[in-house]
């Protein structure tokens, strides 16, 4: 039976599993406890005594803090991905990860979180370019200048990182090319009075069938954010939907009744047709430039790839938007020494900003919590030796000076605060009634 970690009531192995339920299967911190409780009484398990969750929480968070905290190597080759994230409150969190050029995936293969290492996390009240160009010149005495950072392109992070860039001739700004193409695509869009009456028809459709016997048909929820980044769902919705109402004949006669609320996808049919043909020219572009990376030749890849996937292009926009995105290759690849490969997509930033937002589940509603630590958790490879430094070397001690430097008060502690007297001596489930009434 393998040892228990000196100071700890488990070994390294039942610690990692805890943790791996959490970060790997996405159950939460409290059905992390049940389950291994499950598995211990079924099996027969030796364990005597299950960790509570709040000791799995810790233990998320000492693992975070460690790796986020510990050494980095110094080199001339990091790429850096940087996105600011926002909850409740004026309270920014910029993250910076990193990835050695020279350990990137091999062409065709994406970056994965295990190929990740988390640079520096900064929650800030107020965000600049001024200030995200202090972030990048502190982050880089952890690992050197980079040779290149990748990011959105938002305001202050765009400002920042061009002033960063500047100074530092080395290294180079990189724009996502999924909000490349997003925007793009916005500017088109947004200026098709077809495609604008599309999309309010759908969500009307959306609330006139929920109810109804073709509720199974009703129009997907459209973001009202970022809403170009997913302009595939509803399209396909659209495209699809077309389809199946066209054989009137598989309908009830209740259900006729309400195909006239989808009557609209009648209208345009080769509106359609021109959308999903733009779209798959962008898509085209994202797919290359996700799996080839940012490379000198990397316009001429792409071109190939259109030859061979979309030989034939038949409307104008499609036409001027694949010569667009070739110029943008191009323009980026131009920063690219021979035989140099960069990444072009800063899109796993985001995946782990939702990864860490499912994990505080209703919390994130509360605005930044101490929980946020666990993206240093989320990233790198977590093995029963990384376990096992992380908790011997960081004390929950230095968690909680990290939380009080960086988070100051939250806004989950401020309501604390607010109510406490109000809700003293009440208990939950019962009539609220202050006992000074």
């Amino acid at each position: 039976m393998e040892e228990n970690l000196f100071g700890h009531t488990y070994s390294s192995t039942v610690i990692l599993l805890l943790i791996k339920l959490v970060l790997d299967a996405a159950v939460s911190l409290r059905g992390s406890e049940r389950v291994l409780t499950i598995v211990n009484d079924v099996i027969n398990s030796p364990l005597d005594r299950i960790p509570s969750w709040l000791s799995v929480r810790s233990w998320l968070l000492r693992i975070g803090h460690y790796k986020l905290m510990r050494n980095k190597q110094h080199a001339t080759d990091w790429c850096w991905i940087t996105d600011h994230t926002i909850q409740l409150d004026k309270t920014k969190c910029l993250l910076i990860l990193g990835v050695r050029l020279s350990e990137l995936p091999p062409k065709g293969e994406h970056l994965r979180y295990c190929d990740l290492e988390p640079i520096d996390l900064v929650p800030v009240e107020r965000s600049t370019g001024k200030v995200v160009w202090q972030q990048l010149e502190q982050a880089a005495l952890k690992t050197g200048i980079p040779r290149v950072i990748v990011s959105d392109y938002g305001s202050d992070l765009k400002l920042g990182i061009e002033k960063f860039c500047n100074e530092h001739t080395h290294c180079h700004s990189i724009y996502d090319i999924k909000h490349k193409t997003a925007c793009l695509l916005k500017k088109e869009m947004e200026q098709d009075e077809l495609w604008l009456d599309f999309r309010k028809q759908a969500a009307q459709t959306k609330n006139n069938l929920q109810q109804t016997v073709l509720s199974h048909l009703k129009a997907p929820n459209q973001r009202s954010k970022s809403r170009y980044m997913n302009m595939e769902i509803l399209l396909k919705w659209g495209i699809d939907t077309l389809e199946v109402i066209r054989d009137e004949s598989q309908f009830t006669e209740a259900e006729e009744e309400k195909l006239v609320k989808l009557a609209f996808l009648n209208d345009h049919p080769e509106k359609l047709e021109e959308w999903n043909e733009l779209l798959q020219v962008t898509k085209l572009a994202e797919q290359s430039v996700r799996k080839e990376g940012i490379t000198l030749e990397g316009h001429q890849v792409l071109e190939e790839k259109f030859q061979t996937d979309l030989p034939k292009l038949n409307y104008h926009k499609s036409i001027v938007m694949k010569g667009a995105l070739i110029d943008f290759v191009k323009a980026q690849g131009a920063v690219c020494q021979k035989e140099e490969r960069l990444l072009g997509s800063s899109e796993i930033i985001e995946s782990v900003f939702g990864k860490q937002k499912y994990l505080e589940r209703d919390y994130k509603k509360e605005g930044f919590t101490s929980l946020i630590l666990s993206i240093g958790a989320l990233v790198g490879e977590t093995t029963t030796d990384t376990v096992t430094k992380a908790l011997t070397s960081t004390p929950v001690k230095a968690v909680t000076e990290w939380c009080q430097d960086k988070l100051g008060e939250t806004v989950q502690s401020k309501k604390i605060q607010a109510y406490s007297d109000t809700r003293k001596g009440t208990k939950m489930g019962s009539v609220l009634v202050c006992e000074n009434c």
